[in-house]
């Protein structure tokens, strides 16, 4: 190639980088309802890869240099060294005690006792409680946050109100980061040591942001009927990537129990709900098929991920899965909202305004608190069940809303609330049945 046409070649890529950057610098300046769906994403996933290829170059270079980072003692190389490879030599456990062990942890939540039945229950219906409790007021405090105006500490007659979302769940993972950091500068001694490396939390923390960008998008698109139709789906979404990300087996009943799940929920919620989030959308575009997709997909993977790792023996805590998860969606969220420079801002905002700091803090406490119920029950029961109980939520709060505002409930609606029901007993009854079945048979 000659010079000439080399110069121009050269030329023309600068040209075209140009244009690219200055375009990215004009698209940020820009509200984000003035964008497409696809390019908002790739300005997250832009973000999100200046703290991932450092991460993963550093991984590289720690993996093909252990040997050098293995000390006696706590330090820099030590943290490295869990960070990339963690501590497989606590795998080297003999079979017997592996099983041992795994029969004393209860892998499986089917009782085999009545009385085993009734603590299980007791237990669910704690860990429901919890969940109900915290999510209810989650949403409450947000509502109050991002609708309500907040008086300035300088001058009491003017309102304001603050919109950065972001920011919010940035404070929620701060103050459960601190918190299951206590927890476990407590009870440092008992808990089990951290078998894989600490980086596998980031992929918790990338899905569920993913997932939750997802759903929140998609709202824009989707109708009414079609949102619920996904949501309700979520059992057998769940239990299709258990089985590419755990292995883990289902028999066609339990499919079956999971789509009839599915059907009841769908049932009750179109009959019993004519409004809701996204009820003003009258049609579902193939850009808000795509985007439910991929909330569903992130947040069963989402799910599956976090018992997976409660499942290595020894197994992950749920205050070690906690500290790690909310340390890397911490640092996920610092980074967008330093690039998006809205982090000062909002910082700001909290010192000027009156109540602001303490409403932060109210939500993300309870927010802190829910993650111990979820991580709980994904822990004890799986992440079937916890897809299951976040459609029962879903339906008991709209029998709440009907019994305390007088509404009626449909005759289709009470027939769908009776599948699910149906479908769940049925479920439990038959792994009950075979458990007793199965030692009368050894």
């Amino acid at each position: 190639m000659d010079p000439l046409s080399w110069g121009r070649g050269w030329y023309a890529i600068q040209s075209i980088s140009g244009s690219v950057i200055q375009y990215l610098k004009e698209a940020r300046d820009k509200p984000p309802d003035e964008l497409v769906w696809p390019f908002r994403l790739f300005l997250i996933l832009l973000g999100y890869s200046t703290v991932a290829i450092p991460a993963a170059l550093l991984i590289c270079y720690v993996r093909r240099n252990r040997h050098a980072f293995e000390t006696p003692y706590l330090s820099i190389r030590q943290i490295l060294r869990s960070f990339a490879v963690g501590n497989p030599e606590y795998q080297l456990i003999p079979t017997g005690e592996k099983q041992a062990s795994s029969r004393k942890d209860g892998g499986d939540s089917i009782p085999q006792t009545r009385a085993q039945c009734i603590n299980v229950i007791i237990l669910l219906l704690f860990f429901f409680s919890g969940i109900q409790v915290t999510l209810v007021a989650m949403g409450v405090l947000q509502e109050r946050i991002i609708t309500r105006g907040y008086r300035r500490s300088d001058q009491l007659e003017i309102e304001e109100k603050f919109g950065e979302t972001q920011f919010l769940i940035f404070c929620n993972r701060i103050v459960a980061l601190v918190l299951s950091f206590l927890i476990l500068s407590k009870d440092w001694t008992k808990q089990p040591p951290h078998v894989p490396p600490l980086y596998v939390h980031s992929y918790t923390s990338f899905s569920n942001t993913i997932s939750s960008w997802c759903q929140y998008e998609a709202l824009k698109y989707v109708s009414f009927p079609t949102q619920t139709i996904c949501k309700a789906s979520k059992v057998v979404v769940t239990m299709l990537m258990g089985r590419l990300v755990r292995g883990q087996r289902y028999s066609w009943f339990e499919y079956g129990c999971g789509c009839t799940i599915a059907f009841g929920a769908s049932l009750f919620l179109l009959s019993s709900s004519t409004k809701g989030a996204g009820s003003g959308i009258t049609y579902t575009s193939f850009s808000g098929m795509i985007l439910m997709a991929g909330y569903l997909l992130f947040d069963a993977f989402t799910l599956n991920w976090q018992k997976a790792l409660f499942d290595t023996k020894p197994k992950v805590s749920k205050y070690q899965m906690m500290f790690g998860v909310n340390f890397f969606s911490a640092i996920f969220c610092a980074v967008s909202l330093i690039e998006q420079g809205t982090l000062w801002s909002s910082l700001k905002f909290g010192a000027e305004h009156i109540d602001f700091t303490r409403d932060v803090f109210l939500l993300s406490l309870s927010g802190a608190i829910g993650q111990i119920f979820i991580y709980s029950t994904i822990e004890r029961f799986g992440p079937i069940v916890f897809a299951v109980i976040m459609t029962i939520r879903q339906m008991l709060s709209i029998v709440l809303s009907t019994i305390m505002y007088g509404h009626e409930l449909t005759f289709w609606a009470a027939i769908g609330f009776l599948i699910v029901f149906i479908a769940i007993f049925e479920d439990i009854h038959k792994k009950y049945s075979d458990k007793k079945r199965v030692p009368q048979r050894s």
